[in-house]
C-alpha cells in the first residue's frame, strides 16, 4: 500500500493496530469494571479471529473488509459523543490515506464533492521523500530532525468558499521496520543528510524506495484556521509590490469570502475627495475595485446618518436589508441607488490613516441579510492590514512623485536639499494652521563661485564639413540615377535637372554658404523626389532607387549619415565627459560639501559653490575652496587625457578645449522658480555670468587667435593673487606629469562692457605618465597645499 500521489516512497505501508491491541491487553489487567472487561474481552475475541488486523493489512480492500471492527476498536480513541465537533480520521504521517473519519469530516469532505482528493498543500515528490526519511531518523537512529512545520489541506465547502485546515497527528501507535534492502546509517551519513536537504538523489541512495516498513495507524486531526489563513494572505497580498497588485482583485475576493464565509461577495473601495492625490492610483494600488458610492464620478452618494456613523463615530456602517434601508427618511437616494446596482446587503468601512479619511472599503453582496452588523465585527481583523497597507502605499506615492519631480522636471542637488525640504515644511505647517503662506525664494550668501568648460574645437567647421560631404554623396547618387534614365529617354526635362544638380555640386566644391544646405535640401525634396517616384524604372534601376531611399531619413527627408554620425560622436563624447566630471564630483564633496551643477552643449560646462551657507553644519575654512580650485584643474585636465586616449576608433578626429574663469569675491546665489535654477543674485556680481557668456570666444588681444585652443587649459583671471595661486597649482601639476612645461600668459581683448582679464594658459600632458616622485607623493598634496598657504 503506497501513497496514492507520489511515485517513489522510502515506505511500505502497513495499517496495524497492534500497538492498540497491546494497550487494550494491559489496561485489562489492571480492570475493576466487570462489565468493561467483558466488552473488551469480546471485542478482542473478535480481533483475534482477524489476524490481519494485527499482523497488518497491504491494502485498501482489507481496510474496507474489516471496517465495521475498525470502527469498534477506535471508540475510544474516537468518542461518538464528539464526533460531530471534531475533525479526526486514521491516517498515517505524510501518507494520503484516510479512513474512519468522525461525522464532521465525513460532512466536509461530502460538500467538497465527489471528485475532490484531499492532499497536504504544497508538499512535493521532494519534500514527500525526506520527511519519510527523518520519521526513519528520528525513529530508528534517534536523531533530532524537526518536522514540525505547519501543513495544511485545502478543501471547498458548499459553496464554493475554500477553507483551510491545520493538519496535527498523533503517532503514537506505529513503528518503523528495516526491510533486507534497507542500509544501514552511520553518524557520517547523518550529517551528510543534514548539509544536503536539496540532493535527492543522496536521500534515495540512504533510504532506497520500499526498503522500509512504516506499521500501525496514525491519528489525523484538523483544525480550521480558515480566518487566520485568510488573514496572512491578505498581508502578503497587500505587501506585494506595485506591478504585482496589478491583478490582485480575485485573489482578495476569495480570501473576503473565506473571512465572511460567503461566496457572492465583493470588495470594493471608494477614495474621498480629499485624498485625491491617490484617487487616480488607488484601484490597482490598493487592489480594490472602485464600485459604488461615487457614480460618474459625482459627489459621494451618503446619506447623513451614514456619514455621521463612518467619519464622526469612525465605525463600520453595516446595512442587511436594502429594501427596508432605502425606505427609512434620508437614505432613500444613497439606498435606490445601490438597489440599482444590485446590493441587497453591505458593511461600509472607514479608511482613516493619521487623521485624515483616504476612503471607504466595501464589502457587499447580492443577497439580503448576507451581510450585517454581527459579522461585520470580522474587519476588526482585517482592517489593521489595509490601515498599514495604505500607509506604506502614501509614502510609496510620495516616494515616487519625487522621484519623478527630480528626473524629470529639476534635479536638486543633495548639498542644498535641505534648504529646500526646510522651506517646504514650513508650507506644510503655515497650511495645517490655514496661514497664508508666500514662498521665500532660496538665496544662499557668501559663496565662492568656480565655473569650467570643456568644449569641442571647431564643432561648427565639423558639422559643416559632414554636411558637404552627405550633401554631395546625395547628389552624386541623383545624377547617377538621372543620367541612367536621360541616356535612354530624349528628355529635356532630365537635362535641366541634371544641370541643376550639377550646379549645386560645383557650389559645394567652392565652400557651403549661409542658407546653402536648406537650399539644396529644398530643392531636392520638393523637384527630385517627385520625379524620381513618377517614373517608370527597369530592374536594376529600382534597385539603386530603393537604395537612395534606404539613406533617406524618414523624418527630415534628408541624407543624414555623415551628420548623424557627427551627432553620435558629440553625444557619445559628451556622455563620457559628464560621466567622467560627475563620478569624480561625487568624490569632490567630501572635500567640503557644495552645490554642482552641469549643463551639456557641444561639450560640458560646470558651476560650483562653495561656503558655509550651503552647509551650515559644519564649519567652513577657505582651505576648503583652495582645495577645490586644485581638485577642479586637474579633473579637467584629466578628462582631456581620457578623451585623447580613448578617441583613436572615433569616426571624427573631435578635439577638447578646456577653460576655467576665476572670480575672487564671495557671491549670493538665488534659485529661480520660473527658471528652476540657481543664478548669481545682484547686479554688481552678475558680471561674473556675463563673463561666463562671452569667454569661449575671446581672443587674445591684438590677435586673432582664441583664447582656448585643443588640449590646452586656459585659467581666466582677474587680479594677482588668484595668478599667483594658481601659478602654484599649475607647478604642482607640472611636477605630476600631467601639464606640459611652457606657461604662457595672455591678455584678453575687452569684451563687451568688460576689460583688464588675463589668463595663464598650459598644454596638457595628453600622453602623460606619472614619474615614480609624483607617484610617492601623491598622499603628501594637504601638506603641500598648507605650506603654500601659510
Amino acid at each position: 500500500m503506497k501513497s496514492p500521489n507520489f511515485e517513489y516512497s522510502p515506505f511500505r505501508v502497513i495499517i496495524s493496530f497492534h500497538k492498540l491491541v497491546e494497550a487494550m491487553e494491559q489496561a485489562m489487567v489492571q480492570m475493576d469494571n466487570s462489565h468493561l472487561l467483558a466488552y473488551y474481552k469480546d471485542l478482542l475475541t473478535q480481533v483475534y479471529a482477524k489476524p490481519e488486523l494485527i499482523s497488518g493489512m497491504y491494502s485498501d480492500v482489507e481496510v474496507l473488509r474489516n471496517e465495521v471492527l475498525i470502527g469498534k476498536i477506535l471508540e475510544g480513541l474516537f468518542p461518538k459523543a464528539l464526533t460531530d465537533n471534531e475533525i479526526k480520521a486514521v491516517s498515517l504521517p505524510f501518507q494520503n490515506l484516510t479512513f474512519n473519519y468522525t461525522a464532521r469530516f465525513k460532512k466536509i469532505l461530502a460538500a467538497a464533492g465527489s471528485d475532490f482528493e484531499i492532499v497536504i498543500r504544497g508538499l512535493g515528490q521532494h519534500e514527500y521523500y525526506v520527511m519519510c526519511c527523518c520519521i526513519i531518523l528520528n525513529y530508528y537512529y534517534q536523531t533530532d530532525f524537526d518536522l514540525s512545520r505547519p501543513y495544511f489541506f485545502d478543501i471547498p465547502d458548499e459553496k464554493g468558499i475554500m477553507k483551510h485546515y491545520r493538519m496535527f497527528h498523533n503517532a503514537d501507535f506505529i513503528e518503523v521496520i528495516p526491510t533486507e534492502t534497507a542500509t544501514a546509517i552511520s553518524p557520517e551519513d547523518i550529517i551528510l543528510l543534514k548539509e544536503n536537504y536539496n540532493d535527492l538523489d543522496l536521500w534515495m541512495e540512504k533510504f532506497p524506495p520500499d526498503a522500509w516498513i512504516i506499521k500501525g495507524f496514525g491519528i489525523l486531526s484538523l483544525v480550521d484556521v480558515t480566518i487566520e489563513n485568510a488573514l496572512s494572505s491578505l498581508k502578503g497580498n497587500l505587501l506585494k509590490s506595485e506591478l504585482e497588485r496589478y491583478s490582485l482583485k480575485e485573489e482578495l475576493q476569495r480570501i473576503f469570502s473565506s473571512i465572511f464565509k460567503i461566496g457572492s461577495i465583493h470588495i470594493g473601495f471608494t477614495p474621498f475627495l480629499e485624498a485625491e492625490r491617490i484617487i487616480i492610483g488607488t484601484n490597482a494600488i490598493v487592489g480594490f475595485t472602485t464600485y459604488s458610492l461615487r457614480p460618474n464620478s459625482n459627489d459621494l452618494i451618503l446619506s447623513k446618518n451614514v456619514l455621521k456613523v463612518l467619519f464622526d463615530d469612525m465605525d463600520y456602517y453595516s446595512i442587511s436589508d436594502m429594501e427596508i434601508f432605502a425606505q427609512q427618511e434620508g437614505n432613500e437616494e444613497m439606498g435606490q441607488y445601490l438597489l440599482s446596482v444590485g446590493i441587497a446587503s453591505c458593511i461600509l468601512a472607514p479608511i482613516i490613516v493619521g487623521g485624515k479619511i483616504e476612503g471607504i472599503i466595501e464589502v457587499i453582496s447580492p443577497e439580503k441579510g448576507a451581510l450585517h452588523s454581527v459579522n461585520a465585527r470580522k474587519l476588526d481583523y482585517v482592517m489593521p492590514i489595509i490601515l498599514d497597507t495604505f500607509e506604506r502605499v502614501n509614502s510609496d506615492i510620495d516616494n515616487q512623485v519625487e522621484a519623478i519631480i527630480q528626473k524629470e522636471y529639476t534635479t536638486i542637488h543633495p548639498s542644498v536639499y535641505w534648504k529646500f525640504l526646510q522651506e517646504a515644511r514650513k508650507a506644510y505647517f503655515e497650511a495645517i494652521g490655514q496661514r497664508n503662506f508666500s514662498y521665500k525664494e532660496i538665496v544662499f550668501e557668501k559663496v565662492y563661485p568656480l565655473f569650467g568648460e570643456t568644449d569641442i574645437k571647431g564643432s561648427t567647421d565639423i558639422r559643416n564639413e559632414a554636411v558637404v560631404l552627405d550633401l554631395k554623396a546625395q547628389l552624386l547618387a541623383l545624377l547617377s540615377m538621372l543620367k541612367a534614365m536621360s541616356s535612354q529617354d530624349n528628355f529635356l526635362l532630365f537635362e535641366q535637372r541634371v544641370f541643376e544638380l550639377e550646379r549645386f555640386s560645383n557650389l559645394l566644391d567652392k565652400h557651403l554658404l549661409s542658407g546653402m544646405e536648406q537650399q539644396i535640401e529644398e530643392y531636392i525634396v520638393k523637384e527630385i523626389h517627385p520625379l524620381l517616384k513618377r517614373l517608370v524604372w527597369n530592374d536594376s534601376q529600382q534597385a539603386s532607387l530603393e537604395n537612395y531611399f534606404a539613406l533617406i531619413d524618414s523624418d527630415s527627408q534628408t541624407y543624414y549619415q555623415k551628420r548623424k554620425l557627427f551627432d553620435t560622436t558629440v553625444a557619445q563624447v559628451n556622455k563620457k565627459l559628464s560621466a567622467f566630471l560627475d563620478t569624480n564630483q561625487e568624490k569632490a564633496q567630501h572635500i567640503f560639501p557644495h552645490y554642482y551643477e552641469r549643463f551639456r552643449s557641444d561639450g560640458i560646462e560646470h558651476n560650483m559653490y562653495i561656503g558655509a551657507s550651503i552647509t551650515p553644519t559644519q564649519t567652513f575654512d577657505i582651505i576648503y575652496l583652495h582645495n577645490l580650485r586644485l581638485w577642479q584643474l586637474q579633473v579637467m585636465c584629466e578628462m582631456v587625457y581620457a578623451h585623447e586616449r580613448d578617441k583613436s576608433h572615433a569616426p571624427f578626429d573631435i578635439q577638447l578645449t578646456s577653460l576655467i574663469l576665476i572670480y575672487d569675491a564671495a557671491v549670493a546665489i538665488r534659485f529661480r522658480m520660473d527658471e528652476k535654477r540657481f543664478d548669481i543674485d545682484g547686479s554688481y556680481h552678475s558680471r561674473f555670468e556675463v563673463i561666463k557668456k562671452r569667454l569661449d570666444k575671446a581672443r587674445i588681444l591684438d590677435s586673432q587667435e582664441r583664447i582656448v585652443q585643443p588640449n590646452k587649459i586656459t585659467i581666466v583671471y582677474m587680479n594677482s593673487v588668484d595668478r599667483e595661486e594658481y601659478l602654484k597649482y599649475v607647478r604642482y601639476l607640472q611636477f605630476k606629469n600631467v601639464l606640459l612645461e611652457q606657461i604662457e600668459e595672455i591678455s584678453i581683448e575687452n569684451l563687451q562692457g568688460i576689460s583688464g582679464l588675463h589668463a595663464l594658459r598650459v598644454e596638457i600632458n595628453v600622453l602623460q605618465e606619472k614619474t615614480e616622485e609624483a607617484y610617492k607623493y601623491d598622499n603628501l598634496m594637504k601638506e603641500f597645499l598648507k605650506t603654500q598657504f601659510q
